[in-house]
Order: structure tokens, then sequence, then C-alpha cells
């Protein structure tokens, strides 16, 4: 027999400064009544649980539509695999530090063995199959970086897809030639891989001959994601071929193009740009390419996920606020906008019938960064440090 979740009890989230879509922040408090956002008041009803936000901002829960931090609590050390179980229980942990309450955890099917292989996806896979699991706070979705020179298995892929464990698809290709070569292969790529480096070598040559079948694999991809009403993107492009093959695959996001003008480009085109905290938060990306602050003060950046680090996601949106970004606009980018391109319509914002997803910030001050003091998922407190 099925049993149903009960109803979180009213909360109140007293004495807090709430930002409100329309970019004000008012002095009030913000009570919750079942899952949803039930008023925003002066002084709400006296509520079963009560949190005190004096001195802090109540803002909507952060929406990361790129996480891929997850690989490091699933492998702490190069070669050094743990369980995909205990690895989800400790990036939930990192997660709602963050304030982050709806993330798409990011996973490689990719061409090597190891840590980004089929084998890890699919265990995944399996893990996120649990319905409840995937509605512990923070909500878990599934983001599926493809590498397109991986044809293997492909009918199991277009089953995920199909029977929706998978949430989120993106085109990649990291191999010579792709759209994102990164070279010669590293010695971190070799040690995550678990085999040498002659194998591995062997591997990605194998993979770059299967590309032309890849890429006729990617367009049934596509079809199927459409027909499954889950968005896609693609990764690094750096050419206006890639404008033109992610057109024609339909793709909705761009996930860290190259350049400024190309990123205008993919906009001009209805495609949304997503871009790295990191970047944004340390000035710079780690491997040389597109300053997110560039392409925000260009205009061509829409929407800012994690990439490698849940706490950027954080600390992202006072950084542009620091350099002239009205704080609604800047958490636009982190909480409403990414709900929005991946059609979470019910998130992303505090109002009256949103759902009830809220963090209690208090804000940078005197060189001491952003710290979460209070996490509301589905209208339960699920963290709280006082």
């Amino acid at each position: 027999m099925s049993t149903s979740t009960p109803e979180p009890p009213p909360l109140a989230v007293r004495g807090g400064s709430a930002l409100l879509p329309d970019g004000t922040t008012i002095d009030a408090d913000v009570r919750c009544a079942g899952r949803t956002i039930d008023a925003i008041e002066s002084q709400a009803a006296p509520a079963e649980v009560e949190i005190d936000a004096t001195g802090a901002l109540v803002l909507p829960g952060l929406i990361d539509l790129h996480g891929d931090g997850f690989e490091r609590t699933l492998m702490p050390r190069a070669g050094v695999q743990l369980g995909v179980a205990p690895a989800l229980e400790e990036t939930r942990s990192q997660l709602l530090a963050a304030g982050i309450t709806t993330a798409f955890v990011s996973v490689t099917d990719g061409w090597e063995p190891g840590l980004r292989s089929r084998s890890t996806l699919r265990a995944l896979v399996t893990e996120l199959a649990d319905p409840a699991g995937r509605q512990a706070a923070p909500r878990l979705h599934l983001h599926v970086r493809h590498e397109r020179c991986n044809t293997a298995h492909f009918d199991e892929l277009v089953g995920w897809v199909r029977d929706g464990s998978i949430d989120m698809l993106s085109y990649n290709d990291h191999t010579p030639g792709g759209i994102a070569d990164i070279g010669e292969l590293s010695d971190l790529q070799v040690k995550r891989s678990g085999v040498s480096r002659e194998e591995l070598d062997d591997c990605r040559e194998a993979a770059v001959a299967r590309r032309a079948d890849g890429a006729e694999q990617e367009r049934q991809l596509a079809e199927a994601a459409s027909a499954a009403g889950i968005a896609t993107a693609s990764h690094d492009a750096s050419s206006d071929d890639d404008l033109a093959r992610d057109l024609a695959l339909g793709v909705d996001i761009a996930e860290f193009p190259l350049s400024v003008e190309l990123a205008g480009r993919y906009r001009a085109a209805g495609i949304a740009i997503l871009l790295g905290a990191p970047n944004l938060v340390r000035g710079r990306s780690h491997l040389g390419n597109l300053s997110v602050r560039d392409a925000w003060d260009a205009g061509v950046a829409d929407l800012i996920c994690s990439d490698y680090h849940y706490q950027s996601l954080l600390h992202a949106p006072f950084a542009l606020a620091e350099r002239g970004t009205a704080l609604v606009d800047a958490w636009h980018a982190v909480s409403r906008g990414p709900a929005e391109a991946v059609g979470l319509h019910d998130r992303g914002r505090i109002e009256p019938g949103a759902l009830a997803d809220l963090i209690v910030v208090e804000p940078p001050a005197a060189g001491r960064p952003a710290r979460v003091r209070a996490v509301v998922v589905d209208g339960r407190l699920v963290a709280h440090t006082p």
C-alpha cells in the first residue's frame, strides 16, 4: 500500500528582508502553508515552525542547472572512487550549505572508463530511480553530459530519456577535433579512468573514429528529448558551425560559449546562455576561456550555474551586485531564470502560490562572505544554522 508524504506544518520566516519579483526588498514575514508560500505580510500569524531572519535576506532558493562538484564526492582522490549513495548524501549537505534547493547533478556519459563512464551514469540512474530520493531536500535532477563519440549502449540512453530518468541532456565532445578539444591527455584524466595512458589513448582514438555515428545518434537523441519535453544544451561552442548544429538539434541552452560575439549570436537565435559561477567569482576562467564578467557586461549572459564548485553559486549574485547589477536581476540568473529555462515554472520567486523554497542569507559584509542561515524546501525547514 502506498503512502503519501504528510503536508509540512505551517511555517513563518520572520524579521528578514524579502526580495520580491518586482525588485523591491521589504521587511516582512513570509508565511508558508503546505508546500507553497501563503502570504507576505508585516506580521504573519503564529506558525508551528518559526525561523528568525533578523538582519538577513529572505531569498528564493538557488537553482543549479549544471553542477559536477558531485564528481569530487564520488572520487575524492584521482583513481579512488566511492559509492554513489554516500556520495549523493555528501552532495546534498554541500548543496544545502550553498542554498541550492533544486540541483541538476551533472554526470558525464563518456567514452572513457572510470569516473566518467556509462557504468557510473548507470549507477546514478539506479540510485535516483526512487521518487522519494529525488524529492528529498534538496531536490535532485539528473543532467547527462553526453559525449558525442560515446556510441555504445545507445538504446539504453534513449530509454532513459523516454522514461524520465534524465531531466536535462547536453551535447559534449572532448576529443581531438571536437567542440571542446582539451589537447593531450592529462595525468588527472588517466588516473580517474583507472587504466594506463596507452590504454586511454587507444580509447580516445577509437572514440574519434565513431564521431560520425555519434552525430547521427545526437539527432535521434534530440528527437527523443523533444518528445519527452526535457531541456537540452550544448557545451563549449566555439564557432558558427556549432551554432548551426545546435539550431538543427533544437538546443535550449548554450553552456560556456567561448566568445562574447558567439554568445550574442546564440542569444539572438533564442538560445539562453549559461555560464559558471566560479569564473564570475574569481574574475576569470580557469581554462582561459570567456570571462563571465565580460559576458555579463556585454549583455550576453542569462543564467549562472555552480559548474564545479557549489558554494560559488551563492557568492555569484553578490559579486554581480557589487559591480552594480540590481540584486533582483543578479538573483534571477541563479534562481527563477534557470527554473524557467527548464520548464520549472513553480519556483524561483517569493510570492503567494509559488513553491516554498526559501533561503535565509546573511549578506556579505566587512570582508565576510555571504552565509546561509536557514533553508526551506517544499515548505519544510531542512537546514538551520542560527
